[in-house]
């Protein structure tokens, strides 16, 4: 199950983020205050860049929301709406503190608390018009959240839409890491350029890790990376783990990336982890990191 939240741009037709309807088979949305269900059928247009869908739910009525298309102002005062954890119709008060620009495409940072079920969620002015869509947050920071701007919303509502395609987000070509808005925000950081040495020059396996390359798409200085290791069999199930500390002192600079030499874990705890054999997976999960001030 995945939650999220919306908005009304026309009868039958919401916004929301795309990540959280990817993969999907079937949904239903319902109106904060409301128990009636309703059928999502599918989506009208998807902008995978910035993490946007534009949803049919033919049953659905509503005032439609105002959409401001001026650019906000740093400083001005705003209201994330949305179902944090669940709980419908919150709103949260705060300010635009920054606009800011990831791989090229822009992001808006706002105060205003966001938590998982609040993506897709609008973000209002005092006017009550639309200035951004809940995104994200970076955990490993202080009330560091994002909005994906106004402008993206036009653009997606005004692509023709001439019909519906069924909910079914596989046939929809995966986003890249790294153009993953969402994604990226939450987790700042992805593994990238896994290396590895074998036993034997003539059989493949078993093989020794070497090292990987952490890359930053933030536009700050990180360091003090915590990555957690999962060693999964053919069948995908976890078979060892451990947590990993890296990069203690040096720091990562916006939008580059580090490598990471391991060489052969030397514990007897991790050298299982560090020598994979046919069929098996090495999976690296990021799990905190620190942002020089």
């Amino acid at each position: 199950m995945s939650l999220g939240s919306g908005f009304i741009v026309d009868s039958g037709k919401i916004i929301i983020n795309l990540h959280v309807i990817e993969d999907a088979a079937f949904g239903y949305v319902t109106i904060s205050g409301e128990t009636e269900k309703h059928k999502l059928e599918g989506y009208l247009s998807v902008d995978k860049t910035n993490d946007l869908a534009l949803l049919s739910v033919p049953t659905l009525t509503g005032n439609s929301i105002e959409i401001n298309e001026n650019k906000p102002e740093i400083g001005e005062k705003i209201y994330a709406i949305g179902n944090p954890k669940g709980l419908s119709g919150t709103i949260s008060a705060g300010i635009i503190s920054g606009i800011r620009n990831f791989d090229s495409e822009e992001l808006i940072q706002i105060t205003a608390p966001i938590s998982p079920g609040s993506s897709g969620g609008p973000v209002i002015n005092n006017e009550g018009k639309l200035i951004g869509v809940s995104v994200g947050t970076l955990n490993s920071g202080q009330n560091l959240n994002f909005a994906i701007p106004t402008k993206y919303v036009l653009k997606l509502i005004e692509l023709p839409t001439t019909q519906i395609t069924k909910l079914n987000m596989k046939s929809v070509a995966k986003k890249n890491s790294q153009s993953n808005l969402g994604k990226n925000i939450k987790e700042g950081l992805e593994i990238i350029n896994i290396e590895w040495e074998r036993e034997i020059f003539t059989d493949p396996y078993p093989k020794n890790l070497q090292g990987f390359s952490i890359k930053n798409n933030l536009p700050y200085e990180i360091n003090k990376v915590k990555l957690l290791f999962i060693l999964r069999n053919a069948q995908g199930q976890p078979i060892d783990a451990f947590e990993y500390n890296a990069l203690s002192y040096d720091f990562i600079k916006p939008f580059l990336a580090k490598f990471v030499e391991t060489g052969p874990f030397n514990d007897i705890g991790r050298r299982r982890v560090g020598k994979i054999k046919k069929g098996e997976k090495l999976e690296i999960r990021i799990l905190d990191f620190t942002i020089k001030e």
